[in-house]
């Protein structure tokens, strides 16, 4: 048979024959072999011409190739127009060797070089000081693939066929692989070396950058399903993955995964493990769905952090702020394990061991944490247990406690009261109740204090310096749709006196511009330590009054309709003193008013009086005021003097700016003598 018209199966044998023709006795020294379709393992090209142009007596030839379409789908690499050309020789171990270019219309130009000797054939392709190297030998269907700096972007293709939203940003790579069928699949396999890689998703959720690895990375690539199999030491770089952020250590870190994914865009890890001694060991299995969006659907997770204060640094930073707790400093050692089903989590355990826990901005902390917390979705209850040593919220120290928990239908409730010591007093969480709602979640409270120090407490709150004990309840507290609601209201004993609140409730306490509603009523109030405390001078007596409909935004008022007023009581004095008068003059925008000149009332240092009274209505930022009645002459009496030396205290202005009026206040409570404008 004519050798210009053979016709062989392999690349390499084609090649081969054209190489041959330039020796065959044909009518012409320029050769062309032109083939509608080759197929390999790996690609398939299209409308191929391979022309050899050797002329008379030369000892060089030139070698081109032409194709309108080179397709290797199962490895994400397309081109059009794809042509080349290099310069070829005879060697003289009998082999050829070709170098030249190669290039098409959809990238750019690749430098070539071409060997053949004896079956096998070496194709090494380049661009500054990356390499890629394809090698065949005789009778083996594989395909040798050797890396050398290649920049990580040339295998955006590849990484797209596994990962459509991921785009490689920077790197090296460095890999010796072998590419051989398997049937209708594809192997690709070796060693790989990955040094500076960045990565990211097209939503950011996903990124990495300076990132360094070196292992065994295995694909199988099929129509059906993809798998990867991976076992990668890990040094240094930065991992992102939705709130979760990695600063990785420089020793390594350990990283093997078994993933197969499917035609729909489903993928199933296998297998997952991460393994940074002394800091975090993890084990996962689970499916992720990556169309039309990277979803969790289900998955099996297990964390042991043995070393909180290490894990918070290198993996939990991140997650704390995006949670609003930036800067927590944490200790001690924790286990957890996470169940996700259809999209949510099904169970949740979490071991802790001696932890001690410290809120960066100290509105919170606790020592010697220790126990489990369990939860779960299921109907069926489970119990546990939380305790410990000490804690606080902002500056108040609580005593040491134990919570006894049942969890089911993916609440947490308290199945016994627990009673913790607060300021030499006792707080006792009576009701704990938290359950996630369809819309939202819930969170239901009673708490009870009793014999609290109120000396402790305004000091630690930064309060003035009242004296005396405090008691209080909150029957029933309910949080809900971003709404805080205090049904039972609120009840304290203080003063000597007793506080009632009712129709408490706030709307996003913890968002933007919260809102309070809220209705006072005081009786009784002991006035000596209450006025002593705010440094307003001092009067003796007792105080009723009213705060209603009180509204609060972003915690200024807004609205309000607030009234005070003494009440005599048997055998207690009703005395006020000079500075007292004074303040309360400027409070109302008022004079005196007793037949007496104030040089002479400078020579007494209290006064008695009949009867106290102040209010205000606040409506659109001003202050409608009042007092005890009206006076004689116009205005209202703040206070009715009673017996010798008289004085009273007589208000002028019944319209007062909001802000002008909390002036007022402050001026008074800081001690600073009144200015008559």
């Amino acid at each position: 048979m004519d050798p210009c018209h053979r016709a062989h199966k392999t690349p390499v044998r084609l090649l081969g024959l054209l190489l041959a023709l330039g020796g065959a006795n044909c009518a012409a020294r320029v050769a062309t072999l032109e083939i509608d379709r080759l197929e390999t393992p790996v690609a398939r090209l299209e409308q191929v011409a391979i022309t050899l142009d050797w002329p008379d007596d030369a000892t060089r030839g030139r070698l081109e190739l032409r194709a309108a379409r080179l397709d290797a789908g199962e490895l994400g690499y397309r081109w059009r127009a794809l042509k080349g050309s290099c310069r070829l020789e005879r060697r003289g171990d009998g082999g050829w060797r070709c170098k030249g270019q190669v290039a098409s219309r959809d990238a750019a130009g690749l430098d070539l070089s071409l060997r053949l000797h004896e079956g096998a054939l070496r194709i090494e392709l380049g661009k500054g000081r990356g390499r890629i190297t394809a090698s065949t030998a005789a009778d083996d269907p594989a395909l040798g693939l050797e890396l050398a700096e290649v920049p990580a972007d040339w295998f955006q293709p590849l990484l797209a066929t596994v990962w459509e939203n991921a785009h490689l940003t920077a790197g090296r790579i460095d890999a010796k692989w072998r590419i051989e069928p398997q049937g209708d699949a594809v192997h690709l396999g070796g060693t790989l070396d990955l040094s500076g890689l960045g990565l990211d998703t097209a939503d950011g959720s996903i990124a990495a950058a300076g990132l360094r690895a070196e292992g065994v990375l295995q694909l199988r690539l099929e129509a059906a399903a993809t798998q990867v199999d991976s076992n990668l030491q890990l040094r240094g770089g930065e991992l992102l993955a939705g709130a979760f952020y990695a600063a990785l250590p420089e020793h390594p870190v350990g990283f093997d995964l078994r993933l197969r994914g499917d035609a729909a865009g489903a993928w199933r890890a296998q297998s997952l493990r991460w393994r940074d001694p002394g800091a975090l060991e993890l084990e996962a299995s689970g499916t992720l769905e990556t169309q039309p969006a990277l979803a969790l659907r289900e998955a099996d997770v297990g964390l042991v952090l043995p070393d909180l204060g290490v894990a918070q640094a290198r993996y939990l930073d991140a997650l704390s702020a995006s949670l609003g707790l930036a800067g927590l400093r944490l200790a001690g050692a924790a286990d957890a394990r996470v169940q996700l089903r259809e999209g949510r989590w099904s169970a949740m355990d979490l071991t802790l061991r001696q932890v001690d826990v410290e809120d960066g901005s100290a509105r919170f902390g606790a020592t010697g944490l220790d126990g489990k917390l369990r939860m779960r979705h299921a109907p069926e209850p489970v119990d546990s247990s939380l305790s410990w040593r000490a804690a606080h919220m902002h500056s108040l120290a609580l005593g040491p406690a134990r919570l006894a928990l049942r969890s089911a239908g993916g609440g947490v409730a308290l199945t016994e009261p627990v009673q913790v010591a607060l300021l030499g007093g006792e707080l006792e969480l009576a009701a704990l109740d938290y359950a996630p709602q369809a819309e939202g979640e819930r969170l239901d409270l009673s708490l009870a204090l009793r014999e609290a120090d109120l000396g402790a407490l305004s000091t630690a709150f930064g309060w003035p310096a009242f004296t005396g004990k405090v008691s209080g309840e909150l029957p029933s507290v309910r949080y809900e749709n971003q709404r805080l609601e205090f049904a039972g209201g609120l009840h304290a004993a203080l003063f000597d006196g007793e506080v009632r609140v009712s129709g408490l409730s706030m709307e996003r306490p913890f968002g933007v511009a919260p809102m309070l509603s809220a209705s006072m009523d005081f009786s009784g109030l002991d006035l000596a330590p209450l006025t002593r405390a705010f440094g307003f001078g001092e009067i003796t007596g007792r105080l009723d009054g009213k705060v209603h409909g009180l509204r609060l935004v972003d915690w200024e008022p807004v609205a309000f309709d607030a009234a005070f007023r003494t009440v005599p009581r048997r055998g207690e004095k009703q005395r006020i003193s000079q500075r007292a008068v004074r303040e309360l003059t400027e409070v109302g925008g008022g004079g005196l008013a007793a037949g007496l000149q104030n040089q002479v009332l400078k020579a007494f240092s209290s006064f008695g009086y009949s009867r106290i009274g102040l209010s205000c209505v606040l409506a659109n930022n001003v202050c409608t005021m009042g007092g005890a009645g009206p006076a004689d002459g116009g205005g209202y009496v703040i206070v009715d003097g009673s017996g010798l030396p008289r004085v009273n205290v007589i208000g002028h202005q019944k319209k007062v700016d909001w802000p002008v009026l909390v002036a007022r206040l402050q001026a008074a409570t800081e001690g600073q003598m009144p200015v008559f404008d």
